[in-house]
């Protein structure tokens, strides 16, 4: 089969999976990973729904690979560091996660692979990070009901979305434009919206945190209703 027919496919399969309106689905453009969606090959490359991880090798850091198949060094990351791995590839114990994006330690922001040359990093390197999901398992008898319908969101203006309340990790800066994209009505009968609320959180000081998915599952997070940008980092183009 063709390459560009198994990046097809690969396309095709994880829209199904996904959202409706994911309207992007970010994969790594190696052979490795092209030939894991050919029924014939022992490659195996799964989708990870939770896909924020840190960095926490043996040695104090973690080096990340070309390949499962090809171990040339690409870069070497100090513990602490994190980042999203959307696919889990390999079999048993001998996995290896793909690298989309990469969270220096002391920054707010991700930095995006979007070439999908940055390669691979073994799963036991890697702990996962304190995600949404698990803040919800650690916080849950302090977290409260939230009525979406009380918030005007389409008019916040700019704001973050955060792994977690207080966690300093970035998942998305929404500036005014992406926002207006969000409110966008495709089909006012559907009521399909793209975002969607979860509960609430007060935290030591106050804040309110209100739990928010933006289209896509690995952009489920928690903004700050009383500092909506602060402490963020707003993207240059």
């Amino acid at each position: 089969m063709k390459k560009i027919s198994i990046l097809a496919v690969v396309f095709c399969l994880l829209l199904a999976a996904l959202p409706a309106g994911a309207d992007s689905v970010w994969t790594p453009m190696d052979d490795y990973f092209m030939d894991a969606w050919d029924p014939q090959s022992d490659n195996t490359c799964g989708h990870e729904s939770r896909p924020y991880y840190l960095a926490a090798g043996e040695a104090g850091y973690v080096a990340s690979i070309k390949t499962p198949l090809n171990m040339t060094i690409l870069n070497i990351y100090p513990n602490g560091t994190e980042f999203k791995i959307s696919f889990i590839c390999g079999k048993g114990n001998n996995l290896y996660g793909a690298v989309e994006a990469v969270r220096m330690p002391g920054k707010a922001a991700f930095i995006e692979d979007w070439r999908g040359e940055s390669g691979y990093i073994p799963m036991k390197d890697l702990i996962r990070s304190f995600d949404a999901d698990a803040f919800r398992e650690a916080f849950a008898s302090d977290i409260e009901p939230f009525d979406g319908e009380s918030l005007d969101f389409c008019g916040l203006g700019e704001f973050v979305l955060w792994t977690a309340p207080n966690s300093g990790s970035q998942l998305e800066y929404v500036d005014r434009d992406y926002l207006g994209y969000l409110c966008m009505d495709v089909d006012p009968g559907s009521g399909y919206k793209m975002f969607h609320f979860g509960d609430s959180y007060t935290d030591p000081d106050g804040k309110v945190w209100v739990e928010l998915t933006l289209r896509r599952i690995s952009e489920h997070g928690w903004i700050c209703l009383d500092r909506l940008t602060e402490g963020g980092e707003k993207p240059v183009y």
